[in-house]
């Protein structure tokens, strides 16, 4: 008899705390929800939502469905932020090696920028919107406990419009692919930069964005050494965006945009090197209706001949980055002898130079 009510006791503790589980695993949902709307209701000048949060108890993570930070006096269609997933959730291949991190991967984000005057005497919609006024890595220290050691973007947008000017700008980055690995050092490796960030995008016009990153995030100024390749932008794809800010349209043209940079205990080296060939700047059929914007279209257009290398039919220069971060200088007397020196004296390779190197 005394065994039998302790086997029905066993029973009814271990009914009980399978009870419980199963109940804590069904509210907390509805906290971790609660917990996450708190987080972005802290974000200052920003109003957040979103529609859900999945549990994953087995994996140790969370997702967060249809995440949207608008800002408060801004354009209320569209938002800062938009992403339809987002995973957060302990990173287990640094588990194994005895380091207790996260990772974090967004599915399909888009981040709009608008630019403009900001003046909000203006009708709404029309301020900027950087995000340059918020520390947004406060709110995501809070929705990730864990120190972050891996981050990755999958098909990602970034939008800049400014709905100030005429035409209105839109110009964008899509397919945007990000993959940042040993931000926290977990696989404890002893380089100088024991982290990588590769990323790749295509923008407005099929230009092809490749950018390759070592870097020390650990440091409160990080030290990085950067290679940038921006290849293959058709020019008139960005024609809202020439009109808009110069009053010149570009008939036809290829862009592109190399740069190395490198970053050691604040001091930063590198350049940047624009190309832009078979630049056509004036159609007279096109733009005799507006004689003031043919003028000054055609004296862009003779600059940018004259000064242009005529054997590779491109126009360069190279811009040197030097100095510190709180005071980078780009040499105003360098730039302009890259211009002359691509044009007359030896036309720039569509490449990067390999000159800059991260001194350890």
């Amino acid at each position: 008899m005394i065994k039998k009510i302790k086997k029905k006791k066993t029973w009814i503790v271990i009914g009980s705390i399978v009870l419980l589980v199963i109940v804590a695993r069904l509210m907390l949902p509805y906290f971790v929800t609660r917990y996450v709307n708190k987080v972005l209701a802290d974000i200052d000048g920003y109003e957040g939502s979103i529609s859900d949060v999945d549990i994953h108890l087995i994996r140790g993570a969370y997702s967060i469905h249809d995440l949207k930070l608008i800002k408060v006096n801004g354009n209320k269609k569209v938002p800062f932020i938009d992403i339809p997933l987002t995973d957060l959730s302990v990173e287990w291949s640094a588990l194994f090696k005895g380091s207790v991190v996260g990772e974090i991967i967004f599915e399909k984000p888009k981040l709009n920028f608008i630019g403009g005057d900001g003046d909000e005497t203006k009708k709404p919609g029309n301020d900027t919107q950087t995000g340059e006024d918020v520390d947004w890595t406060k709110p995501i220290k809070e929705l990730m406990p864990l120190q972050i050691n891996r981050l990755e973007i999958n098909d990602g947008s970034v939008f800049f419009y400014d709905f100030t000017t005429k035409p209105k700008v839109d110009i964008h980055l899509d397919s945007l692919q990000v993959l940042a690995t040993n931000l926290n050092n977990a696989d404890k490796q002893r380089e100088t930069l024991p982290s990588n960030v590769m990323a790749s995008a295509t923008s407005v016009g099929g230009g092809k964005l490749i950018i390759n990153m070592d870097i020390n995030v650990l440091k409160e100024i990080p030290d990085f050494d950067l290679n940038l390749k921006f290849e293959g932008i058709h020019m008139p794809a960005l024609n809202d965006f020439f009109v808009a800010y110069s009053k010149v349209d570009i008939e036809k043209g290829t862009f592109n945009l190399y740069s190395e940079v490198a970053v050691k205990d604040a001091k930063i080296t590198g350049y940047v090197k624009p190309i832009a060939q078979n630049i056509k700047v004036v159609n007279w059929e096109k733009d005799k209706k507006n004689p003031l914007n043919l003028v000054w279209q055609g004296i862009v257009g003779v600059v940018a001949e004259f000064f242009e290398n005529q054997k590779e039919d491109q126009f360069a220069t190279k811009v040197p980055i030097e100095g510190n971060l709180k005071n980078i200088e780009s040499g105003v007397w360098p730039t302009v002898w890259n211009v002359f020196r691509n044009a007359f004296v030896k036309a720039f390779e569509r490449n990067t130079d390999n000159t800059v190197k991260f001194s350890e």
